[in-house]
């Protein structure tokens, strides 16, 4: 397992507006696509957009795209998986690879209906979609909006 935390790359400057002095946060976390780390993919990435002190809702939704984009690199990628989360100002990047020749393994005990709704998941809820299919396997990229924590209508940041 490797995973490399979270580094601002940014410096505040004195007299900048808000939304340009903020810092950008970055935090990547490489597995082996298997099904039981997915779990693992999904809190690395709750507990780093809390320190980050994205909004509530945006969390929730960005956890499901990770969810979503781990569990698809489990069934149909064959090594590892990168995930990459970017924040830059009011911008969330979520980047999933997965390495190795495609694979997919149908399993018996799921009916067929009950596949393929995950990127269907993945486009509602984010602002912009891009699949990159490679040799050696495939990066989705999903952009959303994000706040931060404002602190009014009784929100509080759980990483404080």
């Amino acid at each position: 397992m490797t995973a490399i935390g979270t580094r601002p790359s940014g410096v505040r400057v004195p007299g900048e507006s808000d939304r340009s002095r903020q810092v950008r946060q970055r935090a990547v976390l490489t597995l082996p696509s298997r099904a039981v780390l997915v779990a693992s993919v999904r809190v690395f990435a709750a507990g780093v957009l809390r320190r980050w002190g994205v909004g509530t809702e945006e969390q929730d939704a960005a956890v499901l795209i990770v969810d979503e984009l781990a569990a698809n690199a489990v069934l149909h990628g064959r090594a590892d998986m990168t995930l990459e989360l970017d924040l830059d100002g009011d911008t969330l990047c979520i980047a999933l690879t997965d390495f190795g020749a495609r694979a997919h393994v149908a399993d018996p005990d799921v009916a067929p209906d009950e596949h393929g709704r995950g990127m269907g998941i993945v486009e509602h809820l984010a602002d912009h979609v891009e699949i990159r299919p490679g040799r050696d396997g495939c990066r989705v990229l999903a952009r959303l909006r994000v706040r931060q924590f404002s602190g009014t209508a009784g929100e509080t940041n759980p990483a404080a």
